[in-house]
């Protein structure tokens, strides 16, 4: 599934990671520049627009799982890594990964 079929902790957790991954991706980076900071705050923003916010614990913590998740499969495929302040940086193969016309394959290519 590449889309969410619903809201909630739930349907978050029943998206493919990779094609998730990828279409924050982009949201998160577009019209970032290379080497420049973004806020890791702006990953929370886009899946709680696209799920809703996490109401109690457990969701809150399955979202924080999801969202370390997505950076992992960022710094691995070597698009953006985290700072050592916090902030994550644009890398050059995800300045490419922002022009391209499939990001999930793309990704994918990139793992």
């Amino acid at each position: 599934m590449t889309e969410s079929s619903g809201t909630g902790v739930e349907a978050l957790l029943n998206e493919e990671i990779v094609a998730l991954a990828a279409s924050t991706f982009v949201v998160v980076f577009t019209g970032v520049g290379l080497g420049r900071e973004q806020a890791r705050n702006r990953v929370d923003k886009e899946l709680y627009g696209r799920f809703g916010k996490p109401r109690g614990s457990d969701a809150h913590y399955a979202y924080r799982a999801v969202i370390l998740q997505i950076v992992l499969l960022w710094e691995r495929a070597g698009i953006a890594a985290r700072a050592t302040t916090g902030p994550l940086i644009l890398l050059p193969d995800g300045a490419r990964l922002l022009n391209a016309t499939d990001a999930a394959r793309e990704l994918r290519t990139l793992l």
